[in-house]
């Protein structure tokens, strides 16, 4: 089984299908609703997405549903934000320049040994040289 962790651009793309990424979105989440992929990410993803939703949609019931969908999907995990990735994600930001919640979730990328999806160029091409993908 493939893992992969999923920046948040990549989840809201598949939620609303107006997003210019919404059917490269589709073909990514696919592989982990079919069980094909596992998706590690930090809560931190989870938040931004419940965000954005809120955002777009104007919707509290919307986010919120989104949030009690997200959490109990099969094949997505949200792990808790503790000390070692905190500082390894310190390291990734100070290092490469990247932004707070980027570096977390390429922290987590590459602690688990999982491709990384983004739809935001600048974190894609920080995280290839980090990961090794460039």
């Amino acid at each position: 089984m493939m893992l992969i962790t999923l920046d948040s651009s990549v989840i809201v793309a598949y939620l609303l299908e107006e997003d210019a990424h919404h059917q490269k979105a589709l073909l990514v989440l696919d592989q982990v609703f079919d069980g094909h992929a596992r998706a590690m990410m930090p809560c931190s993803v989870l938040v931004e997405v419940i965000a954005a939703v809120r955002r777009r949609t104007g919707s509290e019931t919307t986010a919120l549903e989104v949030e009690g969908i997200l959490r109990t999907t099969q094949g997505m995990t949200f792990l808790d934000i503790l000390q070692p990735m905190v500082q390894g994600a310190s390291r990734l930001a100070a290092t490469h320049g990247l932004r707070g919640m980027d570096a977390l979730v390429v922290q987590v990328a590459k602690a688990c040994g999982a491709q990384l999806f983004t739809f935001d160029v600048e974190m894609a091409s920080k995280a290839a040289t980090i990961l090794g993908t460039s």
